[in-house]
């Protein structure tokens, strides 16, 4: 009976010891971009999840995933990029922030990653965004 009983922590071990650490300096993938934040001078709603905010130029942009529960986002006019953690970048880590004004408060969204995006991929992001959904005709 205690055999089973201690094979189970055992197994628990061995698989922490058998996962290598993350070396020193290293973040992951999803805060690996950041984007100063006075250089921040537009943005496009795709949807209530993300966001391309627009650096200095058309093709310095970035893809912000915002935390779920921030709705009507894709409605939104003017959104203010949040510097929650006062080191003067917007990043996918850390307590940074999309705020916008909903019914007369102040909604902010916490960021879950921040993404620069190449011309490419702006464009498919793009495209998708602008197709418009087929119309069925039922006969």
């Amino acid at each position: 009976m205690k055999l089973p009983l201690l094979a189970i922590p055992i197994a628990l071990l061995s698989a922490c010891a058998a996962t290598p650490p993350p070396e020193e300096g290293e973040r992951p993938s999803r805060a690996a971009d950041c984007v100063f934040q006075s250089t921040v001078t537009s943005f496009k709603p795709l949807d209530d999840q993300h966001v391309v905010l627009y650096g200095i130029g058309k093709k310095d942009a970035y893809l912000a995933e915002i935390a779920p529960g921030c709705f009507d986002l894709s409605h939104q006019v003017t959104l203010a990029a949040v510097d929650g953690d006062s080191n003067g970048q917007i990043c996918g880590y850390g307590r940074d922030a999309i705020a916008y004004r909903e019914f007369g408060r102040l909604e902010s969204c916490r960021l879950m990653s921040l993404e620069r995006l190449t011309d490419e991929r702006l464009a498919v992001l793009l495209e998708k965004k602008t197709k418009k959904p087929r119309k069925t005709i039922i006969d």
